[in-house]
């Protein structure tokens, strides 16, 4: 796996959709559902974490489709995550212009009020693993 370390904050892109870990609370454990165009979260489960401060990890996987875009929501990330692509590329837009492109293999890191904006930009569906790191209390 090769790590290509943490990405900064980009700006929201206008009319992109938006959803994150507080969506998940309907989500029942191994449940899809799609959270915008051409693109589907299952929800894989918490368990407890292990990092001071947190007291869950919740992970939940994306597949979108060659073309499928999304941005955070207008506050940035609401909860740090570590990610993984597992399958195809992505590319995120960072603030000042400057694309990042992301293959199989590739991880990084996402702080709190991170702001980004991605594509699925290969020619199968992206699958990328998310683990939030959840304090007492998020949802």
């Amino acid at each position: 796996m090769r790590c290509t370390g943490p990405i900064i904050a980009v700006t929201l892109a206008v009319g992109m959709t938006a959803l994150w870990s507080a969506e998940l609370v309907a989500q029942e454990v191994g449940q899809s559902k799609e959270v915008s165009p051409g693109r589907v979260r299952m929800n894989l489960g918490e368990v407890p974490a292990n990092v001071p401060g947190f007291e869950k990890v919740r992970i939940v996987e994306d597949t979108a489709q060659p073309g499928a875009a999304w941005s955070t929501p207008p506050t940035g990330m609401p909860s740090p995550m570590f990610c993984t692509l597992s399958k195809g590329e992505i590319t995120v837009t960072l603030e000042d212009g400057k694309e990042v492109k992301y293959k199989a293999g590739d991880s990084w890191v996402c702080p709190v009020g991170m702001k980004t904006r991605a594509k699925s930009t290969g020619t199968e569906p992206s699958v990328m693993r998310m683990h939030h790191l959840l304090r007492p209390g998020d949802k």
